[in-house]
């Protein structure tokens, strides 16, 4: 049987060409692909001498999907772009190595409705896990999930009632800090300026929680929803606030994407000196501005490191006594509001 033509050979042959050239059945050439342990030696050698000349290639899909076990993690990404998304999906990434299970990303852009596609486009195809990082919102999804009985994991947030599993922190107690840091501060002219839904909303909350807690109040909300953030926001979004409420003289944005884009814009204003900026997330640009920013840190790489741990326990059969992981909030403190503390 000749076998010319690699990218053709790829897609016609079958394990019973493998096991023809080998000289086994095709029972033992899968036997050899998926558990090699518990073939002899020489046997499997013949059989992998096989799988090159005849350029067999395993399809996983249908492997997992016959046995009912599968190699592949679905991981929905809210924004790809974001880097404490990045780190937290490399941190899960290295906690998964060599571990036999690989992640499969999709990005939802922070909508109910692209979540609940993607999760009933993938859950046919019987995936290990999935990995979330957020909090799954729409019910009708959480049911669907629910109803598959498989493990999951949840990030970057906190509720009393996961899926299954969740590693993140809470929100509202960011926010928190840094409406406590506001108020202490003596900034009484407040802004906030980001999302005002799903994580956003705790972090208002928690805002308005700590500016009460210090006797003060916020004076001015610009919504940022419906997409996800990039820095040319937060560069308008100060243009906006300044014209809308130009007493200000603090703004907490909801991110650190958007505080960057604020103090770049500001760098080019002097009329915008008076006024202090606080991010969320603690970017790597944080520090590295021309006036440091103050932020909430977070722990994003500790994160999805963790996250993937928990769940190869979870899906190599051990007990998970602690399926909900709360990390700390860190308020870390810079140049964008400390030069304004007599």
């Amino acid at each position: 049987m000749a076998f010319e033509g690699k990218d053709e050979r790829a897609r016609n042959v079958r394990v019973e060409d493998v096991a023809r050239e080998a000289g086994v059945s095709p029972i033992t050439v899968s036997r050899a692909l998926s558990t090699p342990e518990i073939v002899k030696p020489e046997t499997r050698e013949r059989v992998l001498r096989a799988v090159e000349k005849t350029g067999y290639v395993v399809n996983t899909l249908a492997s997992s999907l016959r046995s009912g076990r599968s190699s592949f993690i679905a991981m929905f990404v809210s924004n790809i772009e974001n880097p404490h998304f990045a780190r937290a999906t490399r941190g899960c990434a290295d906690a998964l190595e060599n571990s036999g299970f690989h992640l499969m990303m999709a990005q939802t852009n922070y909508s109910a409705r692209l979540e609940a596609d993607f999760v009933g486009s993938v859950l046919p195809l019987r995936p290990a896990a999935l990995i979330f990082t957020g909090v799954v919102q729409a019910p009708t999804t959480k049911t669907l999930i629910r109803s598959r009985g498989m493990a999951v994991m949840e990030m970057w947030d906190h509720v009393e009632d996961p899926l299954d599993m969740l590693v993140g922190f809470s929100n509202l107690d960011g926010g928190r800090l840094m409406g406590e840091h506001f108020g202490r501060a003596g900034f009484r002219n407040i802004a906030y300026v980001g999302r005002t839904q799903d994580r956003g909303a705790q972090r208002l909350a928690g805002f308005r929680e700590g500016l009460a807690a210090t006797g003060a109040e916020l004076g001015h909300v610009a919504p940022l929803d419906g997409h996800p953030p990039v820095i040319a926001d937060g560069a308008q979004a100060l243009r906006t606030v300044m014209q809308r409420y130009p007493q200000v003289d603090a703004i907490f944005f909801s991110s650190d994407v958007l505080a960057v884009g604020a103090s770049l814009e500001a760098a080019r204003d002097d009329a915008t000196s008076h006024v202090a900026f606080a991010g969320y997330g603690d970017s790597g640009l944080a520090e590295a501005l021309p006036v440091p920013l103050t932020t909430v840190h977070v722990s994003s790489y500790e994160m999805g490191f963790r996250a993937g741990k928990m769940l190869l326990r979870r899906l190599a059969g051990e007990s998970v006594r602690e399926r909900s992981i709360v990390l700390p909030n860190e308020l870390r403190i810079r140049q964008s509001t400390a030069r304004f503390i007599n």
